[in-house]
Protein backbone atom coordinates (compact mmCIF):
# COMPACT_ATOMS: atom_id res chain seq x y z
CA UNK A 1 0.00 0.00 0.00
CA UNK A 2 1.26 3.49 -0.87
CA UNK A 3 1.46 5.32 2.46
CA UNK A 4 1.35 8.66 0.61
CA UNK A 5 -2.31 7.94 -0.16
CA UNK A 6 -3.27 7.45 3.49
CA UNK A 7 -4.81 10.11 5.69
CA UNK A 8 -2.53 10.90 8.61
CA UNK A 9 -2.87 12.82 11.87
CA UNK A 10 -0.39 15.57 12.70
CA UNK A 11 -0.15 18.10 15.50
CA UNK A 12 1.14 21.59 14.82
CA UNK A 13 3.04 23.18 17.65
CA UNK A 14 2.88 26.95 18.00
CA UNK A 15 4.76 28.21 14.94
CA UNK A 16 6.31 31.56 14.04
CA UNK A 17 4.90 32.40 10.60
CA UNK A 18 5.47 35.26 8.16
CA UNK A 19 2.88 35.80 5.46
CA UNK A 20 0.76 38.04 3.31
CA UNK A 21 -2.84 37.89 4.47
CA UNK A 22 -5.26 39.40 1.99
CA UNK A 23 -8.53 38.12 0.52
CA UNK A 24 -8.42 36.41 -2.87
CA UNK A 25 -11.08 35.85 -5.50
CA UNK A 26 -9.20 33.05 -7.30
CA UNK A 27 -5.97 31.14 -6.79
CA UNK A 28 -4.39 33.18 -9.57
CA UNK A 29 -4.23 36.05 -7.07
CA UNK A 30 -1.66 34.05 -5.09
CA UNK A 31 0.99 33.76 -7.79
CA UNK A 32 2.62 37.21 -7.43
CA UNK A 33 2.43 36.99 -3.62
CA UNK A 34 4.41 33.73 -3.58
CA UNK A 35 7.60 35.31 -4.87
CA UNK A 36 7.10 38.49 -2.85
CA UNK A 37 6.85 36.67 0.46
CA UNK A 38 9.74 34.34 -0.42
CA UNK A 39 11.99 37.31 -1.21
CA UNK A 40 11.00 39.08 2.02
CA UNK A 41 11.65 36.04 4.24
CA UNK A 42 14.95 35.04 2.62
CA UNK A 43 17.27 33.00 4.83
CA UNK A 44 14.84 33.09 7.76
CA UNK A 45 12.62 30.47 6.07
CA UNK A 46 12.53 27.21 8.06
CA UNK A 47 10.09 25.12 6.04
CA UNK A 48 8.07 24.86 2.82
CA UNK A 49 5.65 27.51 1.63
CA UNK A 50 2.20 27.34 3.25
CA UNK A 51 -1.16 28.67 2.11
CA UNK A 52 -3.90 29.07 4.75
CA UNK A 53 -7.63 29.54 4.25
CA UNK A 54 -9.60 30.85 7.24
CA UNK A 55 -13.37 30.63 7.38
CA UNK A 56 -16.20 32.62 9.00
CA UNK A 57 -14.27 35.87 8.76
CA UNK A 58 -15.84 39.05 7.36
CA UNK A 59 -13.97 39.41 4.05
CA UNK A 60 -14.96 39.85 0.42
CA UNK A 61 -13.75 36.67 -1.22
CA UNK A 62 -11.60 34.04 0.50
CA UNK A 63 -9.58 34.85 3.61
CA UNK A 64 -6.11 33.84 2.41
CA UNK A 65 -2.59 33.94 3.81
CA UNK A 66 0.51 32.78 1.95
CA UNK A 67 3.86 32.55 3.69
CA UNK A 68 6.55 30.53 5.44
CA UNK A 69 7.50 29.31 8.90
CA UNK A 70 10.43 31.51 9.91
CA UNK A 71 13.21 31.64 12.49
CA UNK A 72 12.64 35.32 13.37
CA UNK A 73 10.26 38.17 12.62
CA UNK A 74 9.83 39.42 9.08
CA UNK A 75 7.86 42.63 8.68
CA UNK A 76 8.23 44.22 5.27
CA UNK A 77 5.58 45.77 3.01
CA UNK A 78 2.60 43.37 3.06
CA UNK A 79 4.43 40.65 5.01
CA UNK A 80 3.58 40.33 8.71
CA UNK A 81 4.84 37.85 11.32
CA UNK A 82 2.68 36.17 13.95
CA UNK A 83 2.29 32.87 15.78
CA UNK A 84 0.11 30.09 14.42
CA UNK A 85 -1.63 28.43 17.37
CA UNK A 86 -1.36 24.79 18.32
CA UNK A 87 -3.76 22.73 16.25
CA UNK A 88 -4.61 19.19 15.17
CA UNK A 89 -4.87 18.30 11.47
CA UNK A 90 -5.68 15.39 9.22
CA UNK A 91 -3.43 15.47 6.18
CA UNK A 92 -3.29 13.91 2.74
CA UNK A 93 -0.82 14.36 -0.14
CA UNK A 94 -2.14 15.73 -3.41
CA UNK A 95 -0.33 15.11 -6.69
CA UNK A 96 -1.41 16.97 -9.80
CA UNK A 97 -2.97 20.29 -10.78
CA UNK A 98 -4.59 22.74 -8.40
CA UNK A 99 -7.89 22.23 -10.21
CA UNK A 100 -8.28 18.82 -8.51
CA UNK A 101 -6.92 19.82 -5.08
CA UNK A 102 -10.44 20.22 -3.71
CA UNK A 103 -11.12 16.53 -4.40
CA UNK A 104 -8.23 15.61 -2.10
CA UNK A 105 -9.53 17.95 0.60
CA UNK A 106 -13.00 16.41 0.35
CA UNK A 107 -11.52 12.96 1.06
CA UNK A 108 -10.38 14.27 4.44
CA UNK A 109 -13.80 15.78 5.14
CA UNK A 110 -15.41 12.42 4.35
CA UNK A 111 -13.14 10.85 6.94
CA UNK A 112 -14.04 13.53 9.49
CA UNK A 113 -17.71 12.65 9.08
CA UNK A 114 -17.03 8.93 9.46
CA UNK A 115 -15.07 9.64 12.63
CA UNK A 116 -17.57 12.18 14.02
CA UNK A 117 -14.98 14.96 14.06
CA UNK A 118 -15.83 18.62 13.48
CA UNK A 119 -13.46 20.74 11.37
CA UNK A 120 -11.87 23.85 12.83
CA UNK A 121 -11.98 26.97 10.68
CA UNK A 122 -8.52 26.68 9.13
CA UNK A 123 -7.34 24.81 6.04
CA UNK A 124 -3.61 24.57 5.32
CA UNK A 125 -1.90 23.71 2.06
CA UNK A 126 1.81 22.90 2.30
CA UNK A 127 3.55 23.42 -1.04
CA UNK A 128 6.28 20.78 -1.32
CA UNK A 129 6.59 21.34 -5.07
CA UNK A 130 4.76 23.82 -7.25
CA UNK A 131 5.43 25.17 -10.74
CA UNK A 132 2.50 27.28 -11.99
CA UNK A 133 3.61 26.60 -15.58
CA UNK A 134 3.67 22.81 -15.14
CA UNK A 135 1.16 21.78 -12.50
CA UNK A 136 1.17 18.06 -13.34
CA UNK A 137 4.14 17.62 -11.00
CA UNK A 138 2.57 19.61 -8.16
CA UNK A 139 2.94 18.07 -4.69
CA UNK A 140 0.81 19.72 -2.02
CA UNK A 141 0.00 18.42 1.44
CA UNK A 142 -3.54 19.46 2.28
CA UNK A 143 -4.23 19.74 6.02
CA UNK A 144 -7.75 20.00 7.40
CA UNK A 145 -7.88 21.17 11.00
CA UNK A 146 -10.26 19.55 13.46
CA UNK A 147 -11.39 19.89 17.05
CA UNK A 148 -9.54 17.26 19.10
CA UNK A 149 -12.50 16.95 21.49
CA UNK A 150 -11.12 14.29 23.90
CA UNK A 151 -7.84 16.16 24.41
CA UNK A 152 -9.45 19.58 24.90
CA UNK A 153 -12.10 18.03 27.15
CA UNK A 154 -9.39 16.50 29.33
CA UNK A 155 -7.61 19.87 29.63
CA UNK A 156 -10.82 21.47 30.88
CA UNK A 157 -11.53 18.62 33.30
CA UNK A 158 -8.07 19.08 34.79
CA UNK A 159 -8.56 22.84 35.06
CA UNK A 160 -11.84 22.60 36.94
CA UNK A 161 -11.76 19.25 38.76
CA UNK A 162 -8.14 18.22 39.17
CA UNK A 163 -6.21 15.05 38.40
CA UNK A 164 -8.12 12.41 40.41
CA UNK A 165 -11.62 13.17 39.14
CA UNK A 166 -10.31 13.70 35.61
CA UNK A 167 -8.80 10.22 35.62
CA UNK A 168 -12.18 8.70 36.47
CA UNK A 169 -14.32 10.84 34.15
CA UNK A 170 -11.97 10.63 31.16
CA UNK A 171 -11.28 6.88 31.45
CA UNK A 172 -11.08 5.24 28.04
CA UNK A 173 -10.24 8.55 26.35
CA UNK A 174 -6.70 7.42 25.59
CA UNK A 175 -8.16 4.82 23.21
CA UNK A 176 -10.11 7.43 21.19
CA UNK A 177 -8.06 8.58 18.20
CA UNK A 178 -8.79 10.60 15.05
CA UNK A 179 -9.43 7.24 13.37
CA UNK A 180 -12.04 5.99 15.85
CA UNK A 181 -15.39 5.59 14.11
CA UNK A 182 -18.26 7.86 15.02
CA UNK A 183 -20.47 5.37 16.89
CA UNK A 184 -17.64 4.21 19.15
CA UNK A 185 -16.70 7.85 19.76
CA UNK A 186 -20.31 8.78 20.59
CA UNK A 187 -20.59 5.88 23.04
CA UNK A 188 -17.43 7.01 24.86
CA UNK A 189 -18.62 10.63 25.01
CA UNK A 190 -21.98 9.51 26.38
CA UNK A 191 -20.39 7.37 29.10
CA UNK A 192 -17.93 10.10 30.05
CA UNK A 193 -20.66 12.72 30.35
CA UNK A 194 -22.64 10.44 32.66
CA UNK A 195 -19.58 10.21 34.90
CA UNK A 196 -19.13 13.98 34.68
CA UNK A 197 -22.69 14.51 35.91
CA UNK A 198 -21.99 12.39 39.00
CA UNK A 199 -19.29 14.78 40.20
CA UNK A 200 -20.43 18.22 39.00
CA UNK A 201 -23.26 20.72 39.10
CA UNK A 202 -24.71 22.70 36.20
CA UNK A 203 -22.31 25.61 36.65
CA UNK A 204 -19.26 23.33 36.49
CA UNK A 205 -20.66 21.42 33.51
CA UNK A 206 -21.13 24.68 31.61
CA UNK A 207 -17.66 25.88 32.61
CA UNK A 208 -16.03 22.69 31.34
CA UNK A 209 -18.03 21.84 28.23
CA UNK A 210 -18.47 25.36 26.86
CA UNK A 211 -14.66 25.58 26.68
CA UNK A 212 -14.57 22.47 24.48
CA UNK A 213 -15.73 24.27 21.36
CA UNK A 214 -14.38 25.34 18.00
CA UNK A 215 -12.31 28.51 18.21
CA UNK A 216 -14.31 31.45 16.89
CA UNK A 217 -12.58 33.95 14.55
CA UNK A 218 -11.78 37.16 16.41
CA UNK A 219 -12.34 39.20 13.24
CA UNK A 220 -16.03 38.30 13.22
CA UNK A 221 -16.42 39.16 16.91
CA UNK A 222 -14.75 42.56 16.51
CA UNK A 223 -17.07 43.49 13.66
CA UNK A 224 -20.13 43.05 15.86
CA UNK A 225 -18.46 44.49 18.94
CA UNK A 226 -18.09 47.77 17.08
CA UNK A 227 -21.82 47.74 16.27
CA UNK A 228 -22.69 47.11 19.92
CA UNK A 229 -20.43 49.93 21.06
CA UNK A 230 -22.35 52.25 18.72
CA UNK A 231 -25.86 51.03 19.61
CA UNK A 232 -25.75 49.36 23.07
CA UNK A 233 -28.48 47.08 21.72
CA UNK A 234 -27.99 43.31 21.92
CA UNK A 235 -31.19 42.67 19.98
CA UNK A 236 -29.90 44.70 17.05
CA UNK A 237 -26.85 42.43 16.91
CA UNK A 238 -29.18 39.42 16.79
CA UNK A 239 -31.24 40.97 14.02
CA UNK A 240 -28.14 41.70 11.93
CA UNK A 241 -26.88 38.15 12.46
CA UNK A 242 -30.16 36.74 11.23
CA UNK A 243 -30.15 39.00 8.15
CA UNK A 244 -26.67 37.73 7.27
CA UNK A 245 -27.72 34.09 7.73
CA UNK A 246 -30.96 34.11 5.74
CA UNK A 247 -29.25 33.71 2.36
CA UNK A 248 -26.87 30.97 3.53
CA UNK A 249 -27.56 27.20 3.63
CA UNK A 250 -28.48 27.71 7.31
CA UNK A 251 -31.38 29.95 6.34
CA UNK A 252 -31.52 32.10 9.48
CA UNK A 253 -32.66 31.30 12.99
CA UNK A 254 -35.47 28.78 13.57
CA UNK A 255 -35.97 29.71 17.21
CA UNK A 256 -35.65 33.53 17.37
CA UNK A 257 -32.83 34.66 19.69
CA UNK A 258 -33.56 37.57 22.01
CA UNK A 259 -32.37 39.53 25.01
CA UNK A 260 -34.73 40.70 27.74
CA UNK A 261 -34.74 41.06 31.52
CA UNK A 262 -31.22 39.76 32.04
CA UNK A 263 -31.68 36.62 29.91
CA UNK A 264 -29.88 36.19 26.59
CA UNK A 265 -31.74 33.41 24.75
CA UNK A 266 -29.75 31.94 21.88
CA UNK A 267 -30.17 29.01 19.52
CA UNK A 268 -28.38 27.23 16.72
CA UNK A 269 -29.23 27.56 13.05
CA UNK A 270 -29.64 24.48 10.87
CA UNK A 271 -26.73 22.77 9.15
CA UNK A 272 -28.91 22.29 6.04
CA UNK A 273 -32.08 24.39 6.19
CA UNK A 274 -33.62 22.99 3.02
CA UNK A 275 -33.32 19.42 4.34
CA UNK A 276 -34.47 20.53 7.79
CA UNK A 277 -37.66 22.11 6.46
CA UNK A 278 -38.68 18.81 4.84
CA UNK A 279 -37.46 16.51 7.63
CA UNK A 280 -40.15 14.51 9.44
CA UNK A 281 -38.39 11.86 11.54
CA UNK A 282 -36.09 12.52 14.52
CA UNK A 283 -33.15 11.09 12.56
CA UNK A 284 -33.85 13.31 9.54
CA UNK A 285 -34.16 16.37 11.78
CA UNK A 286 -30.92 15.56 13.59
CA UNK A 287 -28.94 15.00 10.40
CA UNK A 288 -30.25 18.21 8.86
CA UNK A 289 -29.94 20.37 11.97
CA UNK A 290 -26.71 19.49 13.81
CA UNK A 291 -23.42 21.10 12.87
CA UNK A 292 -21.64 18.80 15.31
CA UNK A 293 -20.40 15.84 13.27
CA UNK A 294 -20.50 13.52 16.29
CA UNK A 295 -24.25 13.94 16.78
CA UNK A 296 -25.12 14.42 13.10
CA UNK A 297 -23.29 11.34 11.81
CA UNK A 298 -23.85 8.80 14.61
CA UNK A 299 -26.57 6.21 14.03
CA UNK A 300 -28.37 6.69 17.34
CA UNK A 301 -26.39 8.93 19.71
CA UNK A 302 -27.54 8.44 23.31
CA UNK A 303 -25.62 11.50 24.53
CA UNK A 304 -26.82 13.71 27.37
CA UNK A 305 -28.07 17.17 26.30
CA UNK A 306 -25.33 18.81 28.41
CA UNK A 307 -23.17 18.06 25.36
CA UNK A 308 -24.91 21.07 23.81
CA UNK A 309 -22.88 23.32 26.13
CA UNK A 310 -20.32 22.95 23.37
CA UNK A 311 -22.62 24.95 21.06
CA UNK A 312 -23.16 27.44 23.86
CA UNK A 313 -19.38 27.73 24.02
CA UNK A 314 -19.24 28.80 20.37
CA UNK A 315 -21.75 31.55 21.12
CA UNK A 316 -20.06 32.48 24.40
CA UNK A 317 -16.84 33.33 22.51
CA UNK A 318 -18.92 35.81 20.51
CA UNK A 319 -21.01 37.45 23.22
CA UNK A 320 -18.65 37.73 26.17
CA UNK A 321 -16.22 40.17 24.50
CA UNK A 322 -19.09 42.08 22.89
CA UNK A 323 -20.97 42.60 26.15
CA UNK A 324 -17.86 42.80 28.33
CA UNK A 325 -19.14 40.18 30.79
CA UNK A 326 -18.28 36.59 31.71
CA UNK A 327 -21.08 34.05 31.55
CA UNK A 328 -21.30 31.89 34.67
CA UNK A 329 -24.75 30.32 34.30
CA UNK A 330 -26.36 28.76 31.27
CA UNK A 331 -29.49 26.59 30.98
CA UNK A 332 -30.15 24.38 27.97
CA UNK A 333 -33.81 24.95 27.15
CA UNK A 334 -34.08 22.81 24.00
CA UNK A 335 -31.92 20.08 22.49
CA UNK A 336 -32.08 17.70 19.59
CA UNK A 337 -30.67 15.19 22.09
CA UNK A 338 -33.87 15.27 24.14
CA UNK A 339 -36.27 15.17 21.21
CA UNK A 340 -36.71 18.87 20.43
CA UNK A 341 -36.58 20.22 16.89
CA UNK A 342 -33.71 22.62 17.67
CA UNK A 343 -31.09 23.44 20.28
CA UNK A 344 -31.34 26.58 22.43
CA UNK A 345 -30.11 27.91 25.74
CA UNK A 346 -30.39 30.85 28.14
CA UNK A 347 -27.44 32.78 29.51
CA UNK A 348 -28.07 34.59 32.78
CA UNK A 349 -26.34 37.92 32.22
CA UNK A 350 -24.52 39.16 35.34
CA UNK A 351 -24.81 42.87 34.46
CA UNK A 352 -27.23 45.23 32.74
CA UNK A 353 -27.05 44.94 28.95
CA UNK A 354 -28.73 47.13 26.37
CA UNK A 355 -31.85 45.65 24.81
CA UNK A 356 -33.04 48.45 22.57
Amino acid sequence: MNLDNQIKHIFREETLFAGIRKPIKTRADLIPRMQAVKDACGDRITGPMVHIFRFDTPVDGYDSEIGFPVSSEVNAADVCTHNLRKMHFLTLLHRGPLSTLRDTTLQIHEHLNKAGLSPELELMEVYHHFDPENQDETLIETRVSFLAWPEVYREQLLRVLGEDLTKDIWQGGEQITPFTRVDERAAWVAASLERLKQYTDQVEQFDILSRVALVRPLEDVLKYKKIYEETSDANQILAIQNENLVDTPSGGFIDPPRYADGILHLSKVAYDRAAYDTASTPEEIRRAYCFCALIREAKAPMVDPIFCYRAAGWARQFWEPILGVEFKQCTITHSILKGDRFCAWDYQIPEVVGEG
